[in-house]
């Protein structure tokens, strides 16, 4: 009996580490985001880019008016994120040129970075999509602290339950805007 006491403790300790290796890393296509909250942008265009009433304080990707989110995880101090940046610009204009932004919503998530910080790197950049701070990393924590850029398109599913989909999951920098693109509409479902 004791040995079989300590075969299963054994097993269920060698558990704990396989599953906390399981949500390491980067999400995959088909993968549910957690729920979570995040601060409104304080720019009325940018609370109108993502369909948020003015009174909100606080909103979920639920409350995004928008088939698909592109949410680009970056960091102000990351120097492929400002390497990357006109060609995150570039996308966003691609997706008007093309008709599609009613389509793909793209919302900046600052890992690591103040709102001053945010909006530093906004106004360096001229980056006209809304980008929202995370002080304390606890938005980043609930995408596995994954390095930067880290980009996910994520669609809503039929049931509050699962929330938004994975349809594709990107770490580092692409290569080009219009590849990107591509990508992202192939993923799109």
């Amino acid at each position: 009996m004791r040995r079989l006491q300590h075969t299963l403790i054994v097993c269920i300790a060698l558990l704990f580490p396989i599953q906390s290796l399981a949500q390491e890393g980067p999400f995959s296509p088909g993968d549910h985001l957690p729920a979570f909250s995040m601060t409104a942008p304080e720019s009325a265009a940018h609370r109108n880019a993502l369909g948020l009433s003015t009174e909100v304080a606080t909103f979920t990707l639920a409350d995004v008016d928008a088939p698909a989110v592109l949410i680009q995880i970056f960091s102000m101090y990351c120097p492929i994120c400002q390497r990357e940046a006109p060609e995150m610009n570039r996308l966003y204009e691609l997706l008007r040129e093309e008709g599609l932004a009613d389509q793909i919503t793209i919302l900046g998530l600052g890992a690591g970075n103040s709102d001053l910080e945010v909006q530093v790197f906004q106004e360096r950049y001229n980056v006209p999509f809304p980008m929202i701070s995370d002080p304390d990393y606890i938005l980043h924590q609930a995408f596995h602290a994954v390095g930067t850029p880290y980009f996910i398109l994520a669609q809503p599913t039929d049931s509050s339950e699962t929330g938004h989909v994975v349809r594709l999951s990107h770490l580092g920098a692409f290569d080009s805007a219009e590849t990107f693109l591509e990508s992202l509409l192939d993923a799109k479902q």
